[in-house]
């Protein structure tokens, strides 16, 4: 039985209004992610991945940033209806997102036991030994040890993966049926960072939760998404499976996005990179915006956006080679 659309992101604009310009963060995007299944956001720094998130949850920086166009469904609802109040009631307790930098997303004022039971009193529970027993069940679940004995300490006292795990822990306490991670291993050593991979699965597992994670690291990817999605200068370029792109990139920056990828048994004095730097936002060249930096350009390239083209395989990508017209 197919699992039912959790999320339904189409045609997604978010531009910032600048004395430079306008930036094009999100630039059409669309992708869907079906209940219990994990979708990768994958590509460089400035690629608009966080802003898509950000837009999700309406929390676009403002007065500057707008969602300009684009529809946005959740569980069958367009979110871009709803008001302030019904946003704010859906934040945390059905779509609930871990911050990039768990730093700026503690307070350094407030112990880890109260900001971890604030999840608990929204949901109308009272303190006392009942809700101090539910922030120790959830620190627990993320692998914090001791932590009952922590619950007093304040987020300077703990190191960078136990401020991510309870940035984590704070994030699942009212078991979200969508999950948001920014970079969520951004903080954490190579250990740590399998550790709390595999604990995201858990807990996607166990409350069949929607995931949507964002990375510029291509083997998080692998060992943690279903499908993946790349983007380049505000928009998805190709989308599939993990097995499938990881196998057959089809788009010319995700196929040089797996080149540059460091691989075993293999002796380089040079690792691939590739050339020139990712477009500014508010002032894109024409027609494709990785035309300059693609080796493989044509010349239709230069004048139209390429579009979205079913790849064999499944999934699609947005380029003029996979075009029979050209």
């Amino acid at each position: 039985m197919a699992e039912k659309c959790l999320l339904s992101v189409e045609d997604l604009k978010t531009y910032f209004y600048t004395k430079a310009g306008v930036v094009k963060a999100v630039d059409g995007v669309s992708f869907n992610i079906r209940e219990g299944e994990a979708l990768g956001l994958a590509g460089e720094s400035g690629s608009g991945k966080s802003i898509t998130c950000l837009s999700i949850l309406r929390l676009v920086p403002q007065p500057a940033g707008r969602i300009v166009s684009g529809k946005i469904r959740f569980q069958g609802e367009d979110l871009l209806d709803k008001d302030n109040v019904e946003m704010m009631k859906l934040r945390g307790k059905k779509i609930a997102m871990i911050l990039q930098d768990p730093l700026m997303s503690l307070n350094p004022v407030y112990t880890i036991g109260n900001q971890v039971s604030e999840a608990f009193k929204l949901d109308g529970l009272k303190g006392g030994i009942g809700i101090k027993q539910k922030v120790v069940e959830v620190l627990s679940r993320v692998k914090i040890p001791s932590a009952e004995r922590r619950l007093k300490d304040y987020p300077f006292q703990f190191s960078g993966g136990m401020r991510q795990r309870t940035a984590a822990a704070i994030a699942i306490a009212r078991n979200p049926s969508l999950l948001i991670a920014d970079e969520p291993t951004t903080s954490l050593d190579v250990t740590i960072q399998d550790q709390f991979l595999r604990l995201l699965k858990e807990m996607q597992k166990q409350n069949h939760m929607g995931l949507l994670l964002i990375t510029h690291d291509l083997g998080i990817v692998a060992e943690s998404c279903d499908r993946v999605a790349i983007m380049y200068a505000g928009k998805i370029v190709e989308i599939g499976t993990v097995r499938r792109v990881y196998e057959n990139p089809t788009h010319p920056y995700t196929q040089a996005l797996m080149k540059a990828l460091p691989k075993l048994g293999t002796r380089s004095k040079k690792f691939y990179q590739i050339i020139g730097e990712p477009p500014d936002l508010s002032d894109l060249p024409s027609g494709c915006s990785f035309h300059p930096r693609c080796p493989k350009q044509l010349y239709i390239c230069k004048e139209k956006y390429p579009p979205l083209t079913p790849i064999e395989g499944g999934g699609y990508a947005s380029c003029w080679l996979l075009n029979e017209r050209v």
